[in-house]
């Protein structure tokens, strides 16, 4: 007997309300042990139900993670999911060390003192503070944004056609902005995007149509200089996506997001079939995962970078997930490490800052400006 619906991906809804009873009732139990001194059987079964809360929080938690990694999450829910992971966290290890003191106590019988039992009491009541906060975005995650059920519909990664100007790219008022490439892809390209590292003298922009009859901007790169491209405003929280073709690259390409300088930026990289979730900071790599996916000849790659918590996709696969602290706000964009030649549809940026402006934006428009930018790099 399968104990997991089919319709269900994973086990978090059939645990996690456990923890969260067993918990209230444990609180209940001990202040009622307090009152009611004549039934001492009421001390030890709040103990229990202790102990019981806290194994079912590390259920909760672990299980809440594989959960993460298998259901379809809207972009809006990012920042939620990230702080219900870090609630959950502090949940667990708060009523798992507190289980162990209670154990402890109850072992010397310390417990039997009223003012440390009320003092333990007054600790468990607090932390059941933890348990609604954590209860409340999973909640949100749930009702809000459909998270786990199946009133979420899978879209296309690919977005609309636009028509899109040999002008400047649009800049939503949050942040937000998209580049699809067009007819005049190569000209529109070198006038927005900021060449930050590298010389564009080392590049040749090309548009191009693709077998299904779509605009791209093929980059074709005749030495194995690094590359980093950068636009928009400086951004927080964010997602960004890229419709690419690497089949003729030989290299690594890095979808790269909070770019401060040259050598310092996040990134999600894809190398042959290893996919790398990192940071460079000032020259030095720091890895936070790694995976491994059979590219295809045209792929979709995604990061979502939310108050600390990564994650990498791949043709919308999760493949990669990792933690680390925050970067200042930067800007987005990618870079090239490689020979060869490369092929971009679209690149999309999604402020994950609701309500949040613009903290800064500098375009790129002028000749000159981007001369002064390569010789200065």
């Amino acid at each position: 007997m399968n104990l997991v619906p089919e319709w269900m991906s994973n086990v978090h809804p059939l645990i996690v309300h456990f923890p969260i009873a067993l918990l209230v009732i444990a609180v209940l139990t001990d202040f009622l042990a307090l009152i009611l001194k004549r039934y001492g059987w009421l001390k030890p079964a709040a103990l229990w139900l202790y102990v019981l809360g806290a194994l079912g929080t590390i259920g909760a938690y672990f299980s809440g993670k594989q959960a993460a990694d298998v259901v379809t999450l809207p972009t809006a829910s990012y920042s939620v999911i990230g702080t219900h992971a870090d609630l959950a966290l502090y949940t667990m290890l708060f009523f798992g060390v507190y289980a162990v003191l209670r154990l402890f106590f109850a072992w010397k019988k310390w417990d039997q003192k009223f003012a440390l039992s009320l003092i333990l009491f007054v600790v468990a009541a607090g932390g059941l503070g933890l348990v609604q906060q954590t209860a409340e975005r999973g909640g949100e995650l749930v009702f809000r944004f459909g998270v786990g059920t199946n009133a979420l519909l899978k879209v296309e990664e690919n977005p609309a056609q636009k028509q899109i100007s040999a002008a400047n790219i649009e800049v939503e008022e949050n942040g937000s902005w998209f580049w699809q490439a067009n007819e005049k892809a190569a000209l529109q390209f070198r006038q927005n995007f900021k060449l930050i590292k590298g010389r564009w003298d080392d590049l040749i922009l090309q548009g191009a149509q693709t077998e299904n009859n779509q605009s791209a901007l093929n980059i074709q790169i005749n030495t194995k200089k690094a590359f980093v491209f950068a636009f928009g405003p400086e951004l927080k929280n964010v997602q960004i996506s890229a419709r690419l073709r690497l089949a003729d690259f030989n290299g690594r390409f890095l979808l790269a997001h909070h770019i401060l300088q040259p050598n310092t930026y996040d990134f999600l990289a894809v190398e042959n079939k290893a996919v790398r979730l990192g940071r460079l900071e000032k020259g030095k790599v720091e890895i936070f995962d790694t995976g491994a996916r059979e590219l295809t000849p045209e792929l979709t790659l995604k990061v979502v970078s939310s108050k600390g918590h990564y994650r990498g996709y791949v043709n919308g696969q999760l493949i990669v997930h990792g933690h680390g602290s925050d970067l200042k706000p930067g800007q987005t964009g990618f870079a090239l490490l490689g020979s060869g030649q490369l092929q971009i549809k679209y690149i999309k940026v999604v402020s994950l800052d609701e309500g949040q402006p613009m903290i800064h934006m500098e375009m790129q428009n002028m000749p000159q400006e981007q001369k002064s930018s390569e010789h200065g790099h």
